[in-house]
């Protein structure tokens, strides 16, 4: 580890509260709840990645391509623009399981998904991806590990996450991976080995009150010397942490 090169996640505040930023070729993953807007930090990221001149590749096991969109827009990070200028593409895998067809070429699809074929359909989606990119950064989004639990279920997606881990599908190209993870749709087992699996972990929680929604950041887990454990209130309007204060005893 001597050797190894920290690069920037984009956002300062997420830099300095995982102890400097983020190793290359490592993974990130941002849990959350239900009524939490911690979905929207992945986005954020690789908006602030794609404009510093990284490709952007989400894996969109979640949504209708037109609805992923809508979800990305609201979090400042502009698919069609970003797609018809070669910045961005979609791994529709949602829209493959379920016979959805767009005719962007931003879009790819992986055609009859199961398990046992998947990592070598990836695998050929990426190198036809390389093919058409002059780019030589990347950094990919799972959106999301439950949406891929729920469409293969829990212990095949353990399965087939530890063959990606070992599969150096990107190669040279890697900045770092982006996983997502609704806590609520998932059994605790499947949270744990995720957390396990991911180099760096961000946990969002909300809690509702008589004026609103209030969110709080965990930072849980960091490679980074510097990293100490902490949590901060999250300021979802001004997208700002304020380090909670301990309690006076």
């Amino acid at each position: 580890m001597k050797h190894m090169k920290v690069v920037t996640s984009g956002i300062d505040y997420i830099d300095t509260a995982v102890g400097g930023g983020i190793v290359k070729n490592s993974s990130l993953l941002v849990i959350y709840d239900s009524f939490s807007l911690g979905w929207a930090l992945p986005f954020e990221i690789l908006k602030h990645q794609i404009s510093n001149g990284a490709l952007g590749i989400i894996i969109n096991y979640n949504l209708p391509l037109p609805r992923l969109i809508l979800r990305a827009n609201s979090a400042g990070l502009d698919i069609e623009e970003e797609g018809e200028k070669g910045n961005l593409v979609i791994i529709d895998v949602f829209g493959s399981r379920y016979g959805f067809h767009h005719p962007e070429e931003y879009v790819y699809r992986i055609e009859g998904f199961n398990p046992e074929t998947y990592i070598p359909k990836l695998e050929q989606i990426y190198r036809e991806i390389f093919r058409k990119t002059d780019k030589t950064e990347v950094v990919d989004f799972v959106f999301s590990l439950d949406g891929m639990a729920f469409e293969i279920g829990e212990d095949r997606s353990i399965k087939l996450i530890k063959r990606l881990l070992s599969n150096r599908i990107i190669n040279g190209r890697h900045l770092f991976s982006l996983y997502l993870l609704g806590a609520d749709r998932v059994s605790k087992g499947f949270l744990s080995w995720n957390i396990e699996f991911n180099d760096y972990v961000l946990e969002f929680s909300s809690k509702k009150g008589d004026y609103g929604i209030s969110e709080q950041m965990y930072v849980l887990k960091s490679p980074l010397a510097k990293f100490e454990p902490k949590a901060y209130r999250y300021d979802t309007k001004h997208q700002n942490i304020m380090p909670l204060a301990a309690p006076r005893g």
